[in-house]
Order: C-alpha cells, then structure tokens, then sequence
C-alpha cells in the first residue's frame, strides 16, 4: 500500500468500517462535512459518556445478592449459638465463699459494699466512688485474684441457673453437655453450640475439637427446650440487671457470642423463639474481585486480633476493644485467649464507661470499618410469649423434681419449617460484561469493532512505513 499521510487517510475513510468517515470524501463540500463532523463527534462524546457511566456502575455495585433456593433443606443445618445471661450477676452465696477466701479482713469489712462496683463492667453507673474501686482492686491483687476470676466466681452458675433442658428427645438435668458457661459483655452466661467456651474458669478459648448441634427435625415437638431460674433470693441487693429478665443471644456457632441478634426474655412466662436461617455464599467471580470491589471479606482474609477466622460481629466487638485500650491501656477480660494481666482491672472502670458514652472519639480517624461477611449464615428469631396456664399440658411427658416459680422462665427455641433460604452473591457486571457493553456502546454509536482498532492500527503503520521509506529515498 503507497502514498503519503493524506492519502493512506482517504484511503482509511473511504475503507473503514468505522460509519461516517467515508462522507467526508464522498460528500467533499464544506457543509457536508460540517455536518458529518458535527454529528461524528457529538456521537463519539455520548459513546464516552455512555462508556464512563458503565464503568462506574461497574465500580459502584460490582457485586449483587439473589435468592438462589427458598427451599434449601434445613436437615443438617448448623443450630444457631443460644447464649442465655442470667440477671443474677452476684450471688450470696459466692460472694459469702469468695469472702471466706480472702485473707486480709480488715479490707473486708465493708465488702457488700464495694463489690457491686464490678457491675460497672456491664451496666452504667455514673457515680463511681474511687475510694472503694482502689480497696476493691487491692483486695483483689493482694489475694492473688485476677479480673476473669472474679467477674467469674461472683454470678450464678450455670448448673444453678439451667434448672433442665430437653433436647431432641433427651432431657439433660442442669442442662450438662449442652451449655457451658461463657464470659461476655453482659457478665457470665451460659452458651449453646458456640466454638468458645470459658476454659477452667479463668479465660475464654476457642475449641478447635468443637463439633456442631445440627437440625434433625423441625417443629415444637423438635425443640430445644430451656427451664431457667435466676435465684433472686440469692442476689446480693440492688445487683440483680435487666429488671430481672434473661438476655438471650443468637450468633452463627463460629461467632463470638453479640447483640447483633438478642432478645429479652421475662420471668414467669413460657417464650417461643422461631428461628429462620438465612445462607449467602459468594461465586467464584466475586471471590476473584478485590475486596474495595465487593466490600466484604472471606473468613480467612482478614486477621482479627484474639479471633482465628474474620467474622464481622467480632470485627464490632473489637471496635469498643479498640477504643478501651486506646484510652485505659487496657483489654476487657471476656476477649478469648487474652493473657490476664492485660485485663482491665477495677481502677480503669471509668475510663471504661467514658469510652462506652462516647467510642468513636477514641477510634481511628477512619473510624472501626467491619465490612460484612462474604459468606455467613444468619439467624433471624421471632419470639412469642405466653403464661403458665397451659403448663401441665405441655410438661406432662417431662420429669420435673423442682417447682416452678416467679422467676422461673420456661424457653423453647426450635426451626418452624424444613426450609430456608440460601442467597448468592454474583458480579452485576463482570468484565467479560464491561467489555461486551463497552463494544455495543460504540458499536451501536459509530459501528466501532475490534477490527476498526486493528483497521486503524494497521493503516498508522503503513503511513509511519511509507514516511521512512520517503526519507531513505531522498537521502
């Protein structure tokens, strides 16, 4: 192919399969190609526009959650982590015990007094008397007690607190081999089917041998049914929390027992709590995106401080770690593995409760960013609840040898159907898709292809060719 630069452009106007070049030579006057320039390019920008709008929608919603199945089985389902907290946070009895124990009884003279002071790890007081927090924590350095210790040996246990449980047609007395007993953020607690355990009474750990309840059956005459008694008779006065009634919370069996999903049980009464479950897991495209693109984060691609796999209600719960130990210097005593000499000890309980009123002054100028998780399952609960009247109906098959009272609560938790629902989470536009749209853009706007790129590539080689050939010629 021969000429110079305006003619290799002729030739590439009048031979493109770019539309609309060619009319500037067949249609040589100045009107004419006014025209066809004026419209060529106001064609070329809106394909651009069109272009920038697919690649930041692109960049906005990469990804997107569909229901894949609303009738996914629910046999062999994980059980949700049942967390049951006693309001009963200081017994007489343990404390009496744990009085005994000391051995400086001077210090001890008042120490109804000053123990309820500890309630301020879970609750908020406003007046803190420093005076007796200094006593109370040199009581307890000088006895050899940690923080874990204390905040453990004080509240009702859990074979004093689970009167009876009846699951999948066995009845466990004190609910033995079911429930172990857990620190959280609401004190000593006793959890179901979670991967934490409080370990010898002194600190929580993860149990890698830790093997999941799942569901056999669904329905009432399947559930899980919990006979708790907070003992109000054996609470230190003025100690007893949530006006006496029970938290209950519900997390995945891989999760630290949270908030997230909780619900507060009355004494007196027989509750019902309907569990949903809900499964979302990623595609392989979604994994293969980086994590700005699908702002959430695979189990294991983010390491969490004191938890082995990221999951995002442990990812919140480090935020108020996070604040506490920026300001106090110090780690809260349920976090699991946590070496016990970093524990928060009394003193910092102000400190403690000025981060809880205000967290976000203490975090990051990023703040605490938790994305969610990328494939989690999540239990949503509806609870009912009713009175006693119906009791002899509904325990008639179960052997009681205590009696039922006022602060007697009665819980069944239990799947109301044999489905549930499993989500997917797939690219909206991966970038085969970006690829395909931008070439329909420009397709549809000036009947751009592939092979115009390599048209117009082709014929800027043979003009750069034939421009050396001339210079070598005239020299």
């Amino acid at each position: 192919m021969k000429g110079d630069f305006r003619t290799l452009l002729k030739k590439y106007c009048l031979e493109s399969s770019i539309l609309g070049l060619k009319y500037f030579y067949l249609y040589p006057d100045w009107i004419s190609r006014t025209f066809w320039a004026t419209n060529m390019l106001i064609i070329f920008f809106l394909a651009c526009y069109l272009t920038m709008m697919l690649y930041g929608r692109f960049q906005e919603m990469p990804t997107r959650i569909t229901i894949e199945n609303q009738y996914e089985p629910v046999k062999d389902l994980p059980y949700p982590a049942i967390t049951i907290c006693s309001p009963n946070q200081i017994t007489l009895s343990a404390l009496m015990h744990f009085n005994k124990t000391l051995v400086n009884r001077n210090l001890t003279t008042n120490i109804e007094t000053i123990i309820p002071n500890l309630l301020g790890y879970y609750k908020r007081i406003v007046d803190y008397n420093m005076d007796q927090l200094q006593l109370l924590q040199s009581l307890i350095v000088l006895n050899r007690y940690t923080i874990p210790e204390v905040m453990t040996l004080l509240p009702q246990k859990c074979d004093q607190f689970l009167k009876m449980c009846y699951f999948q047609k066995q009845l466990y007395p004190q609910c033995k081999e079911l429930f172990v007993p857990i620190l959280t953020t609401h004190g000593l607690c006793c959890v179901f089917n979670s991967v934490y355990y409080l370990r010898d009474m002194k600190r929580n750990e993860e149990n890698r041998e830790f093997v999941s309840h799942s569901v056999k059956a669904t329905g009432l005459a399947s559930a899980l049914t919990v006979i708790a008694d907070y003992q109000p008779e054996d609470a230190l006065d003025g100690t007893i929390v949530n006006a006496g009634a029970l938290r209950v919370l519900f997390t995945d069996c891989t999760e630290f027992p949270a908030d997230d999903i909780s619900n507060m049980v009355v004494t007196n009464a027989e509750t019902f709590h309907v569990i949903h479950a809900t499964y979302t897991y990623c595609s392989d495209e979604v994994k293969q995106l980086p994590v700005s693109s699908r702002k959430c984060y695979l189990e294991d691609e983010h390491k969490l401080r004191f938890f082995r796999e990221y999951r995002n209600s442990d990812c919140d719960q480090l935020c108020l770690v996070t604040g506490v130990e920026q300001a106090c210097g110090c780690l809260l005593f349920h976090l699991p593995g946590l070496r016990v000499d970093r524990a928060c000890d009394v003193n910092a309980l102000p400190c403690i409760l000025k981060v809880k009123m205000h967290l976000y002054n203490w975090l990051p100028p990023g703040g605490c960013d938790c994305p969610r998780d990328c494939e989690s399952r999540r239990y949503s609960v509806e609870m009912s609840t009713g009175n006693f009247r119906a009791l002899p109906y509904l325990l008639q098959d179960l052997e009681i040898d205590f009696s039922l009272n006022k602060s007697t609560s009665i819980m069944h938790f239990y799947f109301p159907k044999s489905v549930y629902v499993k989500q997917k989470q797939e690219t909206v536009m991966s970038l085969i898709s970006l690829a395909s749209n931008l070439g329909g853009v420009f397709g549809l706007c000036i009947g751009c292809s592939a092979i115009s790129v390599t048209e117009l590539c082709f014929y800027i080689y043979v003009a750069i060719r034939n421009y050396i050939k001339t210079k070598i010629r005239r020299h």
